[in-house]
């Protein structure tokens, strides 16, 4: 009887111990989103993209040669709030640098459409699990 206990326990800290391994990470509930900005339909590199959502902490995405993009919600966890979100592309660098002997580095000149930046016209909803969200975006 008391081998039968003892295996019994054994199974159930098993159990639990990878029942605690998959669990979710603590914070709000993220959906993962990735997607292509594009202007004039050609990709934009090097933009930041941001999703605010109306109540909480935004996210952010960088994006490639070829306009992909993915969110990161924190250092440790990819994605975007669920629900509806405020977008912002931009493409501006922000002066910097001049630190110690380091020479200062100028902001360059906004390539995107305040529309989709200063003042954005863009919203995207974020859903549980994977979201892909491209931009399209028009010079004119």
């Amino acid at each position: 009887m008391k081998s039968y206990a003892r295996t019994s326990s054994l199974i159930l800290l098993v159990l639990a111990a990878l029942t605690m391994g998959c669990s979710k990470p603590p914070g709000p509930e993220t959906g993962y989103v990735s997607g292509v900005v594009t202007l004039d339909g050609n990709p934009v590199g090097n933009a930041i993209v941001n999703f605010e959502p109306v109540d909480g902490r935004p996210s952010v995405g960088f994006t490639d040669a070829n306009g992909n993009y993915e969110l990161i919600y924190t250092a440790n966890r990819d994605g975007a709030l669920l629900g509806k979100h405020q977008v912002r592309i931009t493409s501006a660098e922000s002066s910097g640098g001049g630190e110690g002997d380091q020479p200062l580095v100028v902001a360059s000149k906004e390539t995107i459409p305040a529309k989709y930046n200063l003042k954005s016209e863009l919203t995207a909803q974020v859903e549980s699990g994977s979201n892909s969200i491209d931009f399209e975006l028009k010079s004119k």
